[in-house]
C-alpha cells in the first residue's frame, strides 16, 4: 500500500534532486511559455494552518500527527502575511481554513485569515474543523464568537463574503472524542446572534454507522432519509443541518486489513469509482484541479488550490507536487500560477485529470493503471502516479508531445533526444521508440 500523502511530502522534502529530475527542469526552461493552456485564477483556495491534529482517527488518509516540530520549522499560521498576500490575489469565489491538521490548533491565525481574507468576487470564507476545540461549553463559546467576530469586524472595503463552519465527524471521529463537540458548535451557532454563520457537517459514508443518528438524537432532532450522499438534522429550534458524504480512503492509518475487523464497513457508494461520477463534467471528465469537491459539486471555472502549511502551493491534482512555489518566495499570484503552467504535466493535468495521466504513461508504467483503478483513491492520484523521477520525466515527454503537435508550444529537437535517452539510460521501456 503506498504511503500516505503526508508521508510521502515528508519523504520527498528530504530526497536530493535525481538525475533525471535535473534533465526534467532542463526541459521545463528550454521551452517558451504556452500559447495556451487552463485558467489563470483561482475560484477555490484551501489553506493548511497546521499539519498537526489532536483527534487521530485511525482512518486519516493524511496520517495527520498529534504533534510536529512546529517550533523548529515554516508555519503559514505563525507568519501570515506572506500566504493572505498570495490568496489575495487569486481571484477566488470561496477561500477555506482546511488541513491534513485541524486549522482550530492556530485560532489566532483562524481569526485574522477570516477578517483579512479578500478577493473581488469572494463569496464564501470557510473553516473546517473535527470540533476538538470544543472541550466545554465555554471554550467552545469563546472561539466561535471570537472566530465570527473576527468576520463581522472584517474592513467595508472588503468582499462582503458569507462564513461558514463545516465539522467534520463519522465514525472514526466519534471513537476517539464523541458527538459531543460537534454538538455543542451547533449549539452555538444555533443562538440568535449567530444564525448568519453557516453550518454543515461532512461524514464519511459507511455501513452500520450510527454516527449522524447519535448526533441527531443528543440535538433532539430528526434524522432524513439518505438521497445524493446527503442526509439533514432537522433541529427543534427551526434549523436544518446538512450532512453530506464523502468516500472512505483507505490509506494513510487505514487499510484493508484493519477495516475488515472494525464494526464498520465499506459500502458499494462510497467506493471512488461509484462516488466519483458525481465529479463527472459534461465533457465526461474528472478534472479535480477545476472541481470543488463540495456539498453540491461545482465545476468551477478557475482552479482549485491548496496552500500546506509549511507553505508550499498546489493546484489540487493539477500540478507534480515536487515541483511547486512557495508563498515565502513568490509574492503574487500571477507570478505563481506561470510558474506552474511552465510545466507540461501542469498544463496536462488541468486539462485532463490524473485518470488521463495515468493512461497516458501507462504504456511504459503499466502500474500506473493499476493505481488509477484502485477504487479508494478519487483524490491524491496526481501524487501516487509521480513518485518516481522515470515517471515524472516521462509524463513530461509525453505531455510535451501532445502540446507541440497542437501547436500549444515549441521544443527543441535535440533536448527531447537527450531526455528520452536519458530515460532509456535507466532501463525505463520506451514502447516504439526503438
Amino acid at each position: 500500500m503506498p504511503d500516505s500523502v503526508f508521508k510521502q511530502t515528508t519523504h520527498s522534502s528530504a530526497q536530493q534532486t535525481s538525475e533525471l529530475d535535473l534533465v526534467r527542469q532542463e526541459i521545463i526552461d528550454g521551452i517558451p511559455r504556452y500559447s495556451e493552456h487552463g485558467p489563470t485564477h483561482a475560484s477555490t483556495c484551501y489553506v493548511w494552518p497546521s499539519s498537526e491534529c489532536p483527534v487521530g482517527c485511525g482512518h486519516c488518509n493524511y496520517a495527520s500527527p498529534l504533534s510536529l516540530d512546529r517550533l523548529t520549522r515554516y508555519s503559514v499560521a505563525r507568519d501570515p502575511g506572506p500566504v493572505l498576500r498570495l490568496m489575495n490575489s487569486m481571484g477566488l469565489w470561496k477561500a477555506v481554513l482546511s488541513g491534513g491538521g485541524e486549522p482550530m490548533v492556530e485560532p489566532e491565525f483562524c481569526e485574522r485569515f477570516v477578517n483579512e481574507i479578500d478577493s473581488p468576487g469572494l463569496e464564501e470564507i470557510e473553516l473546517i474543523t473535527s470540533a476538538h476545540f470544543a472541550a466545554d461549553p465555554a471554550e467552545t463559546r469563546l472561539r466561535l464568537e471570537r472566530l465570527v467576530e473576527a468576520w463581522r469586524s472584517r474592513s467595508p472595503d472588503l468582499a462582503r463574503a458569507h462564513f461558514s463552519v463545516r465539522i467534520s465527524l463519522d465514525w472514526f471521529h466519534a471513537q476517539r472524542i464523541g458527538v459531543e463537540p460537534a454538538a455543542r458548535v451547533i449549539r452555538v451557532l444555533g443562538d440568535p446572534g449567530m444564525r448568519d454563520v453557516g453550518c454543515y457537517v461532512r461524514s464519511v459514508l459507511l455501513d452500520n454507522d450510527s454516527t449522524m443518528a447519535d448526533l441527531s438524537a443528543m440535538l433532539g432532532g430528526h434524522l432524513t432519509e439518505l438521497r445524493d450522499y446527503q442526509q439533514e438534522i432537522v433541529l427543534p429550534d427551526g434549523r436544518t443541518i446538512l450532512v453530506y458524504y464523502k468516500n472512505l480512503i483507505v490509506d494513510g492509518r487505514m487499510n484493508e486489513r484493519k477495516l475488515s475487523r472494525l464494526p464498520i464497513g465499506l459500502p458499494t457508494a462510497s467506493r471512488a469509482d461509484v462516488f466519483g461520477k458525481r465529479f463527472v463534467d459534461g465533457n465526461g471528465r474528472q478534472v479535480p484541479a477545476r472541481t470543488y469537491n463540495g456539498p453540491q459539486v461545482r465545476h468551477l471555472d478557475g482552479l482549485a488550490c491548496l496552500i500546506d502549511d509549511d507553505g508550499r502551493v498546489r493546484i489540487l491534482e493539477g500540478n507534480d507536487p515536487h515541483r511547486c512555489v512557495n508563498v515565502r518566495d513568490i509574492d503574487h499570484w500571477p507570478e505563481a500560477v506561470a510558474y506552474l503552467y511552465a510545466d507540461p504535466i501542469t498544463v496536462y493535468l488541468v486539462d485532463n485529470g490524473p485518470q488521463a495521466l495515468a493512461a497516458l504513461i501507462s504504456d511504459a508504467f503499466p502500474e500506473a493503471a493499476t493505481v488509477a483503478a484502485d477504487t479508494n483513491q478519487l483524490y491524491h492520484l496526481t501524487e501516487l502516479l509521480l513518485t518516481t523521477p522515470e515517471r515524472r520525466l516521462y509524463a513530461t515527454l509525453r505531455a510535451l508531445e501532445l502540446h507541440v503537435e497542437e501547436g500549444r508550444v515549441t521544443v527543441e529537437p535535440k533536448l527531447l533526444a537527450r531526455a528520452w535517452q536519458a530515460l532509456a539510460d535507466e532501463g525505463v521501456p520506451l514502447p516504439g521508440r526503438g
